[in-house]
């Protein structure tokens, strides 16, 4: 299509002013390009300028081209730029750093004083046919992204940078308080990066915007009444989360708002102020203060459109719902009164004929008497014995043991008499994936009964060491970690264990699900400590149980490209890896040099890694990890191979490439049982054989064959304990 021959803009010179006059063509710079504008979301500090002459210390003190949410096509390229051509769809960032201050030099161009920020007072914004603007701050758009998706990928950085302010994680309960655009799509992101409880509040008049709420997927809705007091919304709130908030999105602006927030959310949370209201407000800091509670703020994003492009193109997320009414750029006036008066939810302007640089239209029991256990005596000599039935300790309970999945680490001792320092010293009991019901309770135990059907976290720490009083008790040297040496583990009818290391499920989880939130909290662990956000391309050597479930837990944290390496004869584990919705999959096959396996995996996920969990221990996969990492990019090592491992060091080193560990898990049972409880994630497809606990050489057959993929014993008769059949 010819570009329009006129340059007509949207200008705003005073309080609801709006004038839609012809300005300058403008040429581009060596390092910009121009733009002709296809589409341009209308925004809240849009709407300030309008209805009040601006916001904070940006007010109205010339004629203002307004908008910001644009996406458009490249007609003409500066001497410098090479990335871009002509004809090209893009997605405009419309916030620029100078580049020299020191702001900008640590990355914090979003607030550079300096800057190139539109509309500011000082900066025309883009709802005109044309507008030039830095190369480097235009997104090319693949082909499936239609303009409206891409104008919407502004608000969706403000969202996703909000999101990492407020270090929203897997499992987090978070309240957002506004179901405006921004609050909308906040609550996208936050569910994207692994909230599994969400509630939107807004002005019980605000009906329609709490309805899209409810379409996006929130936990709950709070409509507001006039006569509503803050301890009314605190305790509707936590009601609706099942406790106090983790996390708390703050995008109205509103001292209300404020207030709540902190005072709904949990000691130590954090508080996310991302709306412009008044200048001045009354908080209750004494209370923020003794409750640690962090209060941080968000202006704008910081170099966020990468990773929401990435979201988007990808399908992780869809923001397409969020478009309610559409303008022609004649009806610009009618287009900012609907946005004004709140009556939809994102109202788009087209200064082109709708879908014209569309490639495509868019679419808006009774308990047994004996308690046998599988008993490891020495390599390949594994018994099932009998053992004395435990009693409590004052802070423990004894749980009846339902079903034990088989690990890894159990092949270990009893196919290698142990693996790194763990060496089988004496007969010990194997198995720590379990879950069962609890049937005695020790004296001081409060919050478990006889009954209660729990998951059993096998890992303890002494609660007295340095490790464990700076919260480090996975790698206590004096814990209580089964299966290990000094601890029995519980393939078992009967285990004793500490009662703060149950943890109840709810009626609708199966036993199952109770025994695989064990290698889930791994892989939990695994995405907290390579630090897995939003947008992230992830890869995954070992399609075993373990990398399978880091795969489920990395696409839970938010990672939209994930490949997954195993040798090419586990092709049924890498079958299992798509059904799980990897990107891709790698057979190995022994003429594989490192340097084609880091080729396969960067075609596959459209570039280097920006995180790679290895679950194998294996030192191929740690050498292949480093170079396929882009630079400054992170590694965890999950899985236990052999004492040492030759690697690249050098290229990791000059790259900044930071290798990490796990060991276990930290405190993530419950955000695993939370994932799995809310339906987040499915764990249920990993459960590939089942067997009864008589056929327990058998199970080891199969699971150290790597035949199946997490194989289940069952200590008593399937589904006794369960409140409906087990399936998958």
């Amino acid at each position: 299509m010819a570009p329009t021959q006129q340059n007509m803009a949207a200008v705003c010179y005073g309080r609801d002013d709006l004038r839609l006059v012809p300005i300058a063509m403008p040429e581009p710079a060596f390092n910009e390009v121009v733009l002709e504008v296809d589409s341009c979301g209308i925004c809240g500090t849009d709407v300030h300028f309008l209805k009040e002459g601006g916001f904070g210390d940006q007010k109205l003190i010339r004629p203002l081209v307004l908008g910001h949410e644009s996406a458009g096509v490249v007609r003409k390229v500066g001497s410098a730029v090479t990335h871009l051509k002509v004809g090209d769809r893009v997605a405009i960032e419309p916030a620029a750093g100078c580049r020299t201050c020191d702001l900008c030099k640590v990355g914090k161009y979003n607030i550079c004083l300096n800057g190139k920020h539109c509309p500011t007072k000082n900066h025309d914004g883009n709802c005109s046919n044309f507008f030039s603007h830095y190369a480097d701050c235009c997104f090319k758009l693949p082909d499936h992204v239609t303009m409206e998706e891409g104008a919407l990928l502004e608000p969706l950085a403000v969202g996703v940078y909000a999101g990492r302010r407020a270090d929203i994680r897997l499992g987090n309960r978070v309240v957002i308080f506004g179901a405006g655009p921004i609050g909308l799509i906040s609550l996208v992101v936050a569910k994207a990066m692994g909230a599994t409880r969400t509630v939107v509040l807004d002005l019980a008049r605000a009906s329609v915007r709490l309805e899209a709420a409810k379409k996006l997927g929130a936990t709950a809705v709070i409509p507001i009444g006039e006569q509503d007091s803050e301890d009314e919304l605190v305790k509707r709130i936590q009601e609706a989360l099942g406790g106090p908030a983790d996390r708390a999105l703050e995008c109205t602006g509103s001292e209300p708002g404020m207030r709540t927030s902190i005072r709904a959310t949990r000691n130590a949370g954090i508080v996310c102020l991302v709306g412009l209201g008044n200048e001045e407000v009354q908080l209750p800091m004494v209370d923020a203060i003794s409750r640690e509670i962090q209060i941080i703020t968000v202006m704008r994003y910081n170099h966020d459109y990468p990773a929401a492009l990435e979201i988007v193109s990808s399908g992780y997320v869809d923001v397409k719902p969020l478009v309610s009414h559409h303008f022609g750029l004649k009806d610009v006036n009618e287009a900012f009164r609907v946005a004004a008066a709140g009556e939809g939810l994102k109202v788009m302007v087209h200064l082109t004929p709708r879908d014209s640089n569309n490639p495509k239209k868019e679419s808006a029991t009774m308990a047994p008497n004996k308690n046998l256990a599988a008993t490891v005596y020495g390599p390949n000599d594994l018994r099932l014995d009998e053992r004395p039935i435990p009693e409590p300790a004052f802070n423990e309970v004894v749980v009846e043991v339902d079903t034990c999945g088989i690990c890894g680490t159990d092949i270990h001792f009893l196919k290698d008499g142990g693996f790194g320092a763990q060496r089988l010293v004496k007969p010990i009991v194997l198995g720590h994936e379990s879950a069962g019901v609890v049937r005695k309770v020790g004296s001081a135990v409060t919050h478990l009964k006889v009954g209660d059907r729990v998951a059993i976290e096998p890992a303890a720490g002494c609660r007295t060491c340095d490790l464990c009083k700076v919260g480090k008790y996975n790698i206590c040297l004096d814990g209580k970690h089964c299966t290990t040496q000094k601890h029995d583990g519980n393939c078992s009818n009967y285990y004793a264990q500490y009662a703060d290391c149950c943890f109840k499920l709810p009626d609708h989880v199966t036993m199952e699900e109770g025994a695989l939130l064990e290698p889930l909290a791994v892989a939990v662990y695994a995405g907290r400590r390579a630090d897995i956000r939003l947008g992230q391309r992830v890869i995954i050597f070992g399609a075993g149980p373990i990398g399978l479930v880091c795969l489920i837990a990395a696409k839970a944290m938010g990672a939209t490209r994930t490949v997954i390496l195993d040798l090419e004869h586990a092709q049924h584990r890498l079958e299992v890896a798509k059904k799980l919705g990897v990107t891709g999959v790698i057979g190995i096959r022994k003429e594989d040099t490192e340097e084609d396996l880091v080729k396969r995996i960067h075609e596959i996920l459209g570039g280097p890694a920006d995180r790679v969990l290895e679950c194998t221990g294996s030192q191929p996969g740690m050498r292949v990890a480093i170079k396929a990492t882009r630079n400054a990019g992170r590694i965890c090592l999950v899985g236990l191979g052999n004492k040492d491992a030759q690697l690249p060091m050098v290229d990791a080193i000059s790259r900044e490439i930071e290798i990490t560990a796990a060991m276990r898990y930290n405190h993530d049972y419950p955000a695993a049982l939370e994932i799995v409880a809310s339906g987040y994630v499915d764990v249920k497809p990993l459960v590939s054989h089942h067997f009864d606990l008589q056929d327990v050489h058998e199970a080891f057959r199969v699971a150290s064959q790597g035949e199946g993929i997490k194989i289940m014993i069952h200590l008593v008769p399937r589904d006794t304990n369960n409140h409906g059949k087990f399936t998958n």
